[in-house]
């Protein structure tokens, strides 16, 4: 008598899905402008979440911390770039160097707004999977730790630049 209740329990829950239709976790802006209201989802609950990308309202702080981190690398990247070419070096990349030309202060917000938004891309989507191996944490954390080795690697040019001047 009990377990003929619980199937039909079960097979009425399944079909009486109160739930909306459309997840809210798979539309980025949705997500989004609902976060600023309400925050709740904090992270993946569900076994099927976990092998999907779905969005998260809320983050956790050390990615706030990583984010700030990066942007100071970033800022530090910029300003030996700049000693660096001061000091008769060259810069390699195209679009930077074009900018470099244009205005320098043009060339530290780009710089600095792309760095940003691209971080704050790659929080939102912390989740998602590439080929079900890297993640966007993964990506998050190699972009600190590239600016790391760039802010270093620019540290020892630096210092090799301006002895022999």
């Amino acid at each position: 008598m009990f377990m003929s209740q619980c199937n039909s329990y079960s097979e009425s829950s399944h079909s009486t899905d109160i739930r909306a239709k459309e997840d809210r976790r798979r539309s980025y802006l949705r997500s989004l402008l609902y976060s600023c209201f309400k925050r709740r989802r904090k992270a993946q609950r569900r076994e099927h979440d976990r092998l999907e990308n779905t969005f998260v309202d809320v983050h956790e702080p050390k990615l706030a911390y990583i984010f700030l981190l990066t942007l100071m690398l970033c800022i530090a990247d910029a300003i030996l770039t700049l000693n660096i070419i001061g000091n008769g070096g060259e810069e390699v990349n195209p679009f930077m160097r074009f900018l470099m030309e244009k205005d320098i202060e043009l060339f530290f917000w780009v710089k600095f707004f792309m760095t940003s938004f691209g971080l704050l891309f790659l929080i939102s989507h912390k989740h998602f999977t590439f080929y079900r191996v890297v993640s966007g944490y993964h990506i998050l954390y190699g972009i600190t730790a590239m600016y790391i080795v760039l802010v270093n690697y620019e540290i020892i040019l630096l210092t090799q630049i301006i002895p022999n001047a």
